[in-house]
């Protein structure tokens, strides 16, 4: 009795592990056989869509961000120069006044520098003029500027402080111009005219201009020999 509840007991235990078996092997099948399921191709396009809009607004994103820094460094540079400074061209110290007077008579041009006043010292292009105008109505306006002006003027007297050496009275005279152009007797000489030559007598009768009593000296040296 007690060998065919032992032999029951193994046949028990044969037809669980086979029970176990079968179990395993089925489940194994239907897990290799179970159709697996594919996207379909909405799904598909989506998923690139997702992607492409991710790097789109990350491209976006850095474009926004390196106009931003270049915006930022244009200002920066911007600031950093320094606006040049205007200079106000004025009359200074140096600055001076020209002035040319043609003698018709003798045809000589004398000029003269001047030195600006003090007062004029710091004033503009303009400011400049309306003082030579003021100053100097009987000359005429050749150029100004804040460094010189230049003035020009004709006279039909004799230039100041010359002397002509002329025939006076059937002699050599010796004449000065005074400093109103008029011509005053400085000297006169014991040479006659009669002595002179024709050509001499002319120059004589014209007048011969110097600057000097040196040259005048010299005139009547050659003409009383």
């Amino acid at each position: 009795m007690f060998y065919q509840k032992k032999k029951r007991r193994g046949r028990a235990v044969l037809l669980v592990c086979a029970l176990l078996i079968f179990a395993g092997f089925t489940y194994g099948y239907v897990s290799n056989n179970k159709p697996q399921i594919k996207p379909t191709p909405s799904d598909v396009s989506k998923l690139p869509e997702k992607d492409d809009k991710i790097d789109k607004d990350g491209e976006k994103d850095t474009i926004n961000k390196n106009t931003e820094e270049s915006d930022t460094t244009n200002e920066v540079g911007q600031n950093d120069v320094e606006e040049p400074k205007h200079i106000v061209d004025t009359v200074n110290e140096d600055s001076n006044i020209i002035l040319k007077t043609h003698y018709l008579k003798t045809g000589e041009i004398d000029t003269q520098k001047v030195r600006i006043p003090i007062t004029i010292v710091g004033a503009s292009l303009n400011e400049f003029k309306s003082y030579i105008e003021s100053n100097y109505g009987e000359w005429n306006i050749r150029s100004v500027s804040t460094k010189s002006a230049s003035l020009f003027k004709e006279v039909e007297g004799y230039k100041p402080n010359s002397f002509i050496v002329q025939s006076d009275e059937g002699y050599v005279a010796v004449f000065r111009i005074n400093e109103s152009g008029e011509k005053e007797v400085y000297e006169k000489t014991n040479i006659s005219m009669s002595i002179l030559s024709d050509a001499d007598k002319r120059k004589m009768e014209e007048g011969i201009t110097v600057r000097s009593l040196d040259d005048v000296y010299n005139i009547i040296e050659d003409y009383s020999s």
